[in-house]
């Protein structure tokens, strides 16, 4: 009888002290946003990534001129001030205010203000508007109002007409996405506004900052959790996910497939970091409208959370967007076509048979997400694990 209670007590103990043990394939935006949740939930995360800081994408440093760069581009934070997800990364940041502005470079070497607005117009043609509803009324003399949009292009044409599409939209759209716009869904179009007014804002939301200490600090505040083990150059194997109760992989979704249905497109990009010592850019970033390799230019000093410059020097770092064959691995901007879509859509419902895998981010999902919107479904994706685990 006595060895039965120790017995009884014993399981008692096992099951209480037992914690649901998950894996975590990424240490960006969306795999932290995971793994702090579940974290907070009491359960052991292992987050492994197979480069060799976290942070992913939005990855951020501060070079020896007192700059702070990122690695893969700028990434601008903007949402309305109360978003679910601006409220979670509060937690993990103060944030400094800034307004992003963009300008583009025209042929003659002059920029003026993008996305297209009043200034671009009056710009472009050589026109003075009084208003608004002048500024309309000549859009709307110009734009293509009886076609209704299939494709990025017939989208472009639409909502501005052909001159200033083949100024700013066109020669940009093509070199960043490898493709005719023509072959673009038209969700990839109407991420660029088109603004009756002087706004020269590149985004509208009335939240907008960066985060103070960078983008690098706040996801380790993010990961700083007893319950979080993170595994830098570390790469994951299929069959890893065999020793946890789930994984959340934010992992190429057609790799883990073998390819079966083919290859899914993405574009990548290359960074070429120059030193200048001439003028300030006209803003911290610079659009390309001409046939060159480049799409846009960042002067980083230019950002309110970058250090003061130590030297004479600003460093400037171009884009140029390629093919993953000539940057393998490096997976930015997911090419949606009604093809793409279609062949994910069958990996989508291939995952679904796999009941201790979730894919996440922009690889697992195949979609481009900004980063409030990233939390946002990784908030979700962790929520509903956890009513899950509880029944």
């Amino acid at each position: 009888m006595a060895f039965d209670n120790i017995l009884i007590e014993n399981i008692i103990h096992v099951i209480i002290s037992y914690k649901s043990r998950v894996l975590v394939v990424g240490a960006g935006l969306a795999g932290s946003t995971i793994a702090r949740v579940l974290a907070e939930n009491g359960i052991e995360v292992v987050v492994m990534d197979k480069r060799k800081h976290i942070a992913g994408n939005i990855f951020d440093f501060v070079n020896d001129n007192n700059e702070r760069i990122h690695r893969y581009g700028p990434h601008l934070l903007h949402c309305n001030e109360s978003s679910e997800g601006l409220v979670f990364l509060s937690r993990f940041t103060k944030w400094i205010n800034y307004e992003h502005r963009v300008r583009a470079q025209l042929e003659n070497g002059t920029t003026t203000s993008l996305p297209i607005n009043k200034i671009t117009i009056q710009d472009i043609y050589k026109k003075k508007f009084d208003n608004e509803k002048e500024v309309k009324s000549f859009i709307d003399s110009i734009r293509n109002k009886n076609l209704i949009p299939r494709n990025t292009d017939e989208l472009f044409e639409a909502s501005v007409g052909n001159k200033l599409s083949d100024i700013f939209l066109r020669p940009y759209t093509k070199k960043m996405w490898g493709v005719d716009p023509k072959e673009l869904a038209v969700s990839i179009g109407s991420r660029l506004p088109v603004r009756t007014n002087s706004d020269s804002r590149y985004f509208n939301d009335n939240f907008q900052a960066l985060p103070k200490y960078g983008y690098t600090k706040m996801i380790e505040n993010m990961l700083k959790h007893i319950n979080i083990k993170v595994l830098l150059d570390s790469k994951y194997s299929k069959g890893m996910e065999i020793e946890y109760d789930h994984a959340f992989l934010c992992t190429p979704i057609d790799e883990f497939y073998d390819y079966c249905y083919g290859e899914l497109p993405y574009r990548s990009i290359l960074f070429e970091e120059r030193k200048s010592k001439g003028n300030d850019l006209s803003a911290p970033v610079v659009n390309f409208t001409d046939n060159s390799i480049y799409t846009r230019k960042t002067q980083w000093n230019l950002f309110p959370n970058s250090g003061k410059r130590i030297s004479n020097f600003n460093t400037l770092t171009y884009e140029i967007p390629c093919s993953m064959r000539e940057n393998p691995g490096e997976y930015y901007y997911p090419v949606h076509t009604k093809e793409s879509r279609k062949k994910y859509e069958k990996y989508r419902k291939l995952s679904l048979q796999k009941e201790k895998i979730t894919f996440c981010g922009r690889t697992g999902l195949f979609r481009y997400i900004d980063m409030i919107p990233a939390v946002m479904i990784h908030l979700k994706i962790a929520k509903d694990f956890l009513k899950i685990k509880k029944i």
